[in-house]
């Protein structure tokens, strides 16, 4: 019962923090991960199939920053007002000072606002409970093209393991961490018709998990 309890709050922390307190996003999340969270992010970009990407939730458009300069089309999306209101801001200061035109749109996960086989990719990093829904990587099937790639990054973990690892490492494991990335995401992946592999991306201080999960193609069926 505690355990549930602690896990419910914990979940409620996290919703105010990509909603309410959206504006603290970037400072927060460098300082909890000591300077990892935008390398974890990136891990997703080496194992991205062809230029058009979808980045949902796009959060605070750090990561489209870093698609769109890797030579991709991203397009982000996300729910959170609030993060995108953080994301339009940037990409108003890129535009202006950098030429750099990035897409972004508000939507559900469940129903998104392009055409079937839009995208080469999708990515995903850290993403929040939508990913359990059903509806949602049926959406994502509609989404890919052909042996397109929905890329998930999770579970990311400190090195060593200080106390101030361990607890951060706690708190992540609460919200699904590398236990529940390896079996649960495989499963709920496998289940949704996606042929699945995980990888694991280190670097000196810090672990990430991906999971590349691949459309099967239609052309023979």
């Amino acid at each position: 019962m505690l355990h549930r309890l602690w896990i419910t709050f914990i979940r409620f922390c996290f919703h105010h923090f990509y909603n309410t307190f959206a504006f603290t996003y970037d400072f927060v999340s460098a300082v909890v991960s000591r300077g990892h969270w935008r390398a974890w992010t990136r891990a997703a970009i080496p194992y991205i199939r062809g230029t058009r990407v979808l980045e949902i939730p796009c959060g605070t458009g750090n990561l489209l920053v870093d698609l769109h300069t890797a030579g991709l089309a991203p397009i982000g999306v996300d729910l959170s007002s609030s993060m995108l209101h953080i994301t339009q801001r940037k990409a108003r200061f890129l535009e202006t000072f950098h030429g750099m035109s990035l897409k972004i749109a508000r939507a559900r996960a469940q129903q998104l606002p392009f055409p079937g086989q839009s995208f080469d990719s999708i990515v995903m990093t850290f993403p929040p409970g939508f990913v359990r829904d059903p509806r949602v990587l049926a959406e994502f099937q509609r989404l890919l093209a052909d042996d397109g790639r929905l890329i998930w990054v999770d579970a990311g973990r400190l090195l060593p393991h200080d106390v101030y690892s361990r607890l951060l490492n706690l708190a992540f494991d609460v919200v699904d961490g590398s236990d529940y990335f390896i079996d649960g995401a495989t499963k709920l992946l496998m289940h949704a018709e996606f042929d699945v592999k995980i990888e694991t991306v280190r670097d000196e201080a810090s672990v990430v998990m991906v999971a590349i999960a691949r459309k099967q193609s239609t052309v023979n069926s």
